[in-house]
């Protein structure tokens, strides 16, 4: 008995140890094969996977596994790693990324545009800001323009004034004045022809003037144009304005009229012509022709047309 028991014994651990070194060889099979596998994976140049069915199933299952994690790629360029390359997962897809977000960057079309409008609106507030600054000043400049005028207007009426009254009492000029005007008129006259026609007037040229002997003739028959100044009824009947004169008959002023009525030519229409057809009485700012005779006032040394017989309002 006791040695069939020792017998079963020794049999049965024989077995055991026969198992445990097939076990064993059998594990060492699978791990010499695995990398030999692996190899031929890697060694194949079309990545056409040699390997027994289970391992390859098992490789590419990994691999699949893999390719799911972002910036992890398995070994021997498995279709799951291909498939994350094309995938731009990982590295590749971070750089992808990252030339979209540059490109994003540099094109900034919110911040681009925004940056425009704020650039034109503050360009046009800045215009507009600029045309009401010019618009004022100009305003201002017109306003001052219009309030000198105003004043000089004034100023100079008062004065033409004073002037056209001849104020009773009022010294004429001195003999020795008196002279020196009469030897310039004198070579004005030789320099001036007088002129003709249905507008001038024949005899007594000073027939109607009340101061007929104050006045020297220089021409019997002159015309004239230009601007009126300013105008006044006079106390002897004569209806009396200044003639701003126009370029071409500035030769018909001398310097006592440039001293004592602002350079204007001084006109009468004496009481006999004054309702007469043709002689227009004009009022400040008319322009008119005038036709009469060409004098010099003695006592005060200027030039006038005195008697003015023929007025036309231009």
């Amino acid at each position: 008995m006791i040695l069939s028991l020792s017998i079963v014994l020794v049999t049965a651990q024989g077995i055991s140890i026969n198992y445990i070194n097939l076990w064993a060889e059998g594990s060492q099979f699978t791990n010499n094969e695995a990398p030999r596998v692996i190899g031929i994976q890697d060694d194949s140049e079309d990545g056409t996977e040699i390997s027994p069915p289970g391992i390859g199933k098992e490789s590419e299952g990994t691999n699949q596994s893999l390719s799911d994690l972002p910036g992890v790629s398995s070994q021997g360029g498995s279709v799951g790693n291909n498939q994350t390359g094309n995938g731009l997962t990982g590295d590749a897809l971070s750089s992808e990324t990252g030339s979209a977000s540059n490109e994003t960057g540099s094109g900034v079309p919110g911040e681009s545009e925004s940056s425009q409008t704020t650039n034109q609106t503050v360009d046009t507030q800045q215009t507009q800001t600029s045309n009401q600054d010019v618009n004022v000043q100009t305003n201002q400049t017109s306003n001052q323009d219009v309030n000198v005028q105003t004043n000089v207007d004034v100023e100079m009426k008062q004065r033409l004034d004073l002037k056209i009254s001849e104020e009773e009492g009022e010294a004429p000029i001195s003999i020795e004045e008196q002279n020196r005007i009469e030897s310039q008129d004198k070579i004005i006259v030789t320099e001036h022809t007088v002129i003709t026609g249905p507008d001038c007037r024949t005899g007594d040229v000073l027939a109607g003037a009340s101061n007929a002997e104050d006045l020297r003739v220089l021409l019997e028959c002159q015309d004239a144009t230009g601007t009126v100044m300013h105008t006044k009824n006079m106390d002897d009947g004569d209806y009396k304005f200044f003639l701003k004169l126009d370029p071409q008959f500035e030769f018909l002023v001398n310097d006592k009229n440039r001293e004592e009525t602002e350079g204007f030519l001084v006109v009468e229409i004496v009481p006999p012509d004054k309702n007469t057809q043709g002689v227009y009485l004009p009022q400040d700012g008319d322009r008119v022709h005038v036709w009469g005779a060409w004098v010099t006032d003695k006592p005060k040394g200027w030039h006038e047309i005195h008697p003015t017989w023929k007025v036309v309002n231009q």
